[in-house]
């Protein structure tokens, strides 16, 4: 026999390369049959090393089955057959060269790409703005996980430059908020003294002034800057509270008769009818708004003509001054006055047009709405409204071609 020989009963391996010469076992039945049995045991052996052969063109991760390769090739030395063991240890000798070569290639590649990954993320590490650069960290974390190992004269190298680049930004990240959170319980002061402040000067403050005050207050409110989210609740229900108790106090307080109120909201009243004849109001609706609202209540009949002419002189006086502003926007630079105010009509024009067509189509679609409980004076009120827009922008489209004849 070519790979072996039977002596005494007894079943030997001829030595091959550095492995020597080995008793593999007895005859049991026959010489022939006992032969047949080893040379089928080697037949299995190379039946592996062709399937890890198959896996390995197969597999993108080739490298994963150098150890397996190994363990086969150390193993032939070992086992109990018959056959060209020195051929078959060649082969996967052959199939571990080129296994460590594929592997070397993908190290350097892997090292290329983690050089990239170290630059990109140097560049990341150094930002200022936490969040962005959180997400744009935990994206190269992954990237650099998902890239496989560096030739190991590197390894200790990058992955310590890595390790020190994340974990210096969540170093500075975690500095930056502990002092941020410092800085917000700091800035709590801040809004109690501002509590303090606002409730000393509502107690001082008249309650025709108090609607005023108040939209003083909500502004230097906005302006106290960032505190925590708990805390700024629990600060904007005690200023709420404080505004609500300024004006309830000031309702108690107040001894004003319905005549005082009559002709306090007259005079108010003939106040807005001389703002609303200039071309652009020089008035602060807000504040108007506020001192209104301060007013006790004029009586029945009075009030709902007094409401009727204040809501119609707010309106126009709030339609001039939103007209200034488009036409500002609008009008060329160098424009003379004459051509400002052939504008300002124009735009007022297209105003019109616009809540004319919609008011036309509100009207021909009202009658297709479910009138459910409730809906009916919902849509007279809307309806009543567009109307009302109409007409304020009629009545100062023909003050503007008035003043415009007169000019």
């Amino acid at each position: 026999m070519e790979y072996g020989y039977i002596k005494d009963g007894k079943v030997y391996r001829k030595s091959f390369l550095d492995f020597p010469e080995r008793e593999i076992g007895t005859v049991k039945e026959s010489e022939e049959a006992t032969i047949q049995y080893f040379t089928q045991k080697f037949e299995a052996i190379v039946s592996e090393v062709e399937d890890v052969k198959s896996k390995v063109e197969e597999h993108a991760n080739k490298g994963s089955f150098l150890i397996k390769v190994i363990n086969l090739k150390e193993s032939l030395g070992n086992v109990d057959a018959l056959g060209d063991f020195e051929a078959l240890y060649h082969a996967l000798e052959q199939l571990e060269t080129e296994l460590n070569e594929y592997i070397a290639q993908n190290r350097h590649k892997n090292l290329q790409i983690k050089t990239a990954l170290l630059e990109e993320l140097r560049v990341v590490a150094a930002s200022h703005e936490w969040k962005s650069a959180t997400e744009a960290i935990k994206d190269v974390q992954q990237r650099w996980m998902k890239t496989g190992a560096v030739e190991v004269e590197h390894r200790e190298r990058i992955e310590g430059e890595f390790k020190q680049l994340v974990g210096n930004f969540f170093d500075r990240r975690a500095a930056f908020y502990a002092d941020l959170e410092k800085m917000m319980i700091e800035k709590e002061a801040d809004y109690e003294a501002f509590l303090n402040q606002a409730a000393k000067q509502l107690a001082e403050t008249p309650a025709h002034k108090l609607r005023a005050v108040h939209g003083d207050l909500k502004k230097r409110w906005k302006e106290l800057g960032k505190i925590k989210p708990d805390s700024h609740s629990a600060f904007w229900e005690k200023f709420q509270k404080l505004l609500k108790d300024s004006l309830r106090k000031a309702k108690q307080q107040s001894g004003q008769s319905p005549e005082e109120s009559r002709k306090l909201k007259e005079a108010l009243v003939e106040r807005l009818r001389q703002h609303s004849e200039e071309l652009v109001p020089k008035v602060e609706l807000r504040k108007i708004q506020g001192e209104w609202k301060s007013i006790g209540f004029p009586g029945k009949e009075a009030n709902k003509k007094l409401q009727t002419e204040y809501r119609k002189l707010t309106m126009l006086i709030g339609e001039k001054q939103f007209l200034d502003r488009l036409l500002n926007k609008k009008a060329r630079k160098g424009m003379n006055e004459g051509e400002r105010e052939s504008l300002r009509i124009k735009l007022l024009q297209d105003l019109l047009y616009r809540d004319t067509t919609e008011l036309k189509t509100f009207e021909e679609n009202v009658v297709k709405f479910n009138t459910a409980s409730g809906l009916d004076s919902l849509l007279d009120r809307k309806l009543a409204d567009q109307k009302e827009k109409v007409a304020i922008k009629r009545t100062l489209l023909s003050q503007l071609k008035d003043a415009k004849k007169a000019s």
